[in-house]
């Protein structure tokens, strides 16, 4: 693996220690995993922690990334191991919902790469290509305002209250929703045990129970209304054109994330000033971002990680 250094190298340890998670030997491997969930048995592998790992005091970014290498895995199992209770609930759901929607786009992609339909690669498919391409701008959108979050920087100063409302109560739920959509595409045999499919369901449930549980990083949800108090107004523009949002990611990239008409809906928008729908250029670079990072086995997040992931 590539030495890595910054806000990542806590990360890239965890990452080798954990090693391959789609490697069948590994013993934190989802394989592993899916073996002890039906004995009702803990993994063998070792503890999904960050504790203790890389020595000293760790930022809250570096935290995050570090947590993401756990929750692409298994949200619960890093949860329970420790780790996560030393960080913030942005720094827990930015992991969550960023590392684990990785994988899920990640299995999606190489389940799509394999399966014929009609006689042509289903990867070929124009309208699953966009399905790929939506849920990687989500995850984009995410991971930029988590990411701004964990340093303290307000995205929306104008509007008091609004990125921490939309970090905490908004953006789990658009990756959830991206969950959601790649399980579709995964198929109208998406509950048979074998191949990607088995790993994607835990995956899709745990990140769930993580985000949503009364006892999760999130707690109990608030009332609607004043979750979305905050929030009102806000327009899909809002959020992409934010000078800190671009500082970070192409906006053209993030205009194309569906979860705009979740917030967007929250907010409570004007009609007539809802979400774009995405160019085809915009699907375009994403579907060919995916593919190139898959191929040279890096994240899809900002960070773009190195992966000890074979594809």
């Amino acid at each position: 693996m590539t030495t890595a250094t910054g806000p990542i190298a806590l990360a890239a340890t965890v990452e080798e220690r954990l090693g391959d998670p789609y490697d069948t030997t590994n013993p934190n491997g989802f394989q592993a995993i899916l073996n002890a969930r039906e004995a009702g048995q803990p993994p063998a592998g070792k503890p999904f922690r960050v504790d203790g790992i890389g020595g000293g005091d760790v930022d809250s970014e570096s935290l995050m990334h570090a947590l993401r290498a756990g929750y692409r895995r298994s949200p619960l199992l890093t949860r329970s191991g420790g780790g996560a209770q030393r960080g913030s609930g942005t720094v827990t759901t930015g992991a969550a919902a960023v590392g684990t929607l990785d994988s899920g786009l990640r299995m999606t992609l190489r389940h799509l790469r394999a399966r014929r339909l009609y006689g042509a690669a289903a990867i070929d498919i124009p309208q699953l290509r966009a399905v790929l391409a939506g849920a990687c701008a989500d995850l984009l959108l995410c991971d930029t305002l988590t990411t701004l979050a964990v340093r303290n920087t307000d995205a929306f100063p104008a509007r008091p209250g609004a990125h921490d409302r939309v970090v905490r109560f908004l953006v789990p739920r658009v990756l959830q929703d991206a969950m959601d959509r790649l399980s579709l595409a995964m198929g109208s045999r998406f509950y048979i045990r074998e191949g990607e499919h088995p790993a994607f369901q835990l995956l899709l449930n745990e990140m769930q129970s993580a985000l949503f549980a009364a006892d999760g990083p999130l707690g109990r949800p608030p009332n609607p209304a004043d979750a979305a108090a905050p929030l009102s107004g806000m327009t899909a523009a809002d959020l992409t054109t934010a000078p800190a949002v671009t500082a970070l990611c192409d906006p053209e990239l993030l205009a194309a994330a569906p979860g705009h008409a979740l917030i967007t809906r929250a907010a409570r928008s004007t009609p007539g000033r809802g979400t774009p729908r995405p160019s085809q250029a915009a699907l375009e670079r994403l579907y060919a971002e995916l593919d190139r990072r898959y191929d040279t086995g890096h994240s899809f997040d900002l960070a773009e990680r190195p992966l000890p992931d074979r594809p």
